[in-house]
Formats: C-alpha cells, structure tokens, sequence
C-alpha cells in the first residue's frame, strides 16, 4: 500500500495521536505494510509515545506550523519535506495538529486519505463540519475527489455520551469508520511506551484498531453498519 494517510481535526482533543500512533503500528504488525509515523504537532505526541522504543515503527518530526492568512504558498516547504519521506517506505502516517485552516491545502495536496477522529460531543460536531467543509470545498478547487476522508467516531463511551448514533455522523457526508471506544488500554499505551497490540489482554480494543487499518487498506470495504450502531453506546469492555 503506497498511501499518505494523514489524522487530523480542527479542534485539539480528539484523540489524532492516539489514532495515528496504533493505526501506523497496526498497519505495520497486521499488514506488513513498511510504514513510518510522521509526527507534525508541535506538543510530539508521538514522539514522546515512541520515546521508550517500544513501537513497531520508527517515528520522525517534520512539524507543520500555521501559517498566516497572507502567506502566498503555506506549507510548501512541508509538502516537500513529507515528499521525500514517502519516497523512504510505503506508507506515510502523519499526526497532524489541530487548527489547520490556513495551511490545510498543503495537508490536502499530499495525502491520500484524511482520517478525523471525532468525539461524541456537541462541540466536535461543529468543529468537523467546519473541517470537512474546508476538505470539500479543496476537492472543488482542485477538480478532484482526492483526498479520501474516513470519520472516524472516537472516544465512545455511554456513561458519558449522549446517545448519538451513526446516523448523527452520516452528517458529515464521507464514509464513517466503526468507532473506537474510550478504554485504559489506550492511556495505558502511551504510558507505558506500547501500542494497543503491545499493551496487555484488551482484544477488543485491538479488534477496534485492526478494523479501522483495514478499512484503511481496502481489506475491509464497509463501513459501521446498521445493526453496529450500538456499539456506540456501549459500555467499557
């Protein structure tokens, strides 16, 4: 799989470290895929996740900052730097910081697919639909229906979520990923240096990871159905 796979949102919090970092791991330990995570926020997240040596793949920094509205090519010398680190291995991971809106044309003119973490909430709501408006509104511009976009629903929990379905997704119009559940096992890899496969017994939250790499790979073309909309407001297995 030669691909570009960038994670990212508008509004801080909605897990896009989490996501990119056992996504990359996955793809590399479920489908032997060569690939490397890029981390662009400037927090290093997923440097500071990698920083223990327990990750299946190596992990490099090429920082995306925001630019200014005046900019006239914001992100140019980025696109090149990732560029050149895609030519190295197969696939691309980036986890890319929040508010992106002055340089998202350089984050959509290189990937292949935008992966959007978004948490049940009101406001991450609204932040999406300002972030694949702007998605769109790209593809437009450039006469493409490039980039791919998956909605990922993340962070589900019913004792703290109201009861949203998939259906409150579909709003986003781009195909919706079976949803990650808010579980220990993902704090727990991060402190602990580990992905979600490194990290202990929780099968069901690699089961969550493992599917949304496939989704990802074409291994598995469907996206949440019907009758999984419950796992939604399921409770912390």
């Amino acid at each position: 799989m030669n691909a570009i796979i960038s994670v990212c949102n508008l509004k801080g919090g909605a897990g896009k470290s989490t996501i990119a970092v056992n996504l990359a791991c996955a793809l590399r330990e479920k489908h032997a895929i060569d690939c490397r995570l890029v981390d662009a926020d400037r927090q290093k997240t997923a440097m500071a996740w990698a920083a223990k040596g327990h990750l299946p793949v190596p992990v490099v920094t090429a920082t995306l900052l925001e630019a200014r509205p005046e900019d006239r090519y914001p992100g140019m010398m980025w696109i090149t730097q990732i560029k050149a680190l895609a030519e190295e291995c197969e696939t691309l991971v980036i986890d890319l910081p929040p508010g992106l809106e002055y340089v998202l044309a350089a984050v959509t003119a290189v990937s292949d697919v935008i992966v959007v973490p978004v948490n049940p909430s009101g406001a991450d709501f609204h932040a999406t639909s300002r972030f694949i408006e702007l998605i769109q509104k790209s593809r437009d511009a450039r006469g493409t229906d490039k980039p791919d976009c998956l909605i990922v629903p993340n962070r589900v929990d019913r004792r703290t979520t109201y009861e949203r379905n998939l259906s409150d997704y579909g709003q986003f119009g781009e195909p919706i990923a079976h949803p990650i559940h808010m579980r220990i096992a993902f704090s727990k890899g991060f402190d602990t240096g580990h992905w979600i496969g490194g990290v202990g017994k929780d099968a069901t939250a690699l089961d969550e990871i493992s599917r949304l790499a496939d989704l990802v790979t074409g291994k598995h073309t469907e996206a949440a159905d019907t009758a999984e909309q419950q796992d939604l407001i399921t409770p912390l297995g």
